[in-house]
């Protein structure tokens, strides 16, 4: 089983998550976590443990969770567009915050100690392939480019954070998991 991990402010139900789910059919369980970083990695193991997870696929603050995860739980990890330090990125929109789906959350500082706690200090960077864009209007991939550069990476001039055309690499993300 493969369990996809969302980013900041988009959910279990996103552009990457529908692809996902059209590729990977009832092999993929998609992530609906809490916005709480603590809250959230104890859902997301609990979800490891106990539907066998042998991989996962996640995007932009999903990446760091998914890095964490995958380092404790020694399993492959598909990063798209990963935030590397949350804790630094996100402290911009303190404050409610609202999802493409018109839900709000609020975010608080002490979300960003949380998500420090998640650091993890040596990768086991074979567990890693890593797709970044150079268009990534939120995050500046060259700092992923460096925290994974002993990782499988795949890096594509322009495109955007969402990485609208994931679909063409569907069969590099099987071959790795």
């Amino acid at each position: 089983m493969i369990l996809y991990i969302h980013g900041f402010r988009t959910t279990y139900d996103s552009y990457i998550a529908t692809l996902l789910k059209n590729n990977f059919n009832s092999e993929l369980i998609s992530s609906d976590h809490s916005h709480i970083p603590s809250v959230a990695i104890n859902q997301m193991e609990n979800i490891i443990k106990k539907k066998n997870i042998t991989a996962i696929i996640a995007s932009s603050i999903g990446g760091y969770y998914a890095t964490y995860l995958a380092n404790k739980f020694n399993i492959k990890a598909i990063l798209i567009n990963p935030s590397v330090k949350p804790y630094i990125t996100t402290k911009k929109y303190i404050g409610t915050i609202e999802k493409n789906d018109g839900t709000s959350f609020l975010w608080k500082d002490e979300h960003l100690n949380e998500l420090k706690n998640l650091w993890v200090e040596n990768l086991n960077y074979n567990s890693f392939f890593v797709f970044l864009k150079t268009g990534d209007n939120i995050l500046d991939y060259k700092v992923a480019k460096e925290r994974y550069k002993h990782s499988k990476i795949l890096i594509e001039d322009d495109g955007d954070h969402r990485f609208s055309d994931l679909e063409k690499h569907i069969e590099k993300i099987k071959d790795f998991i």
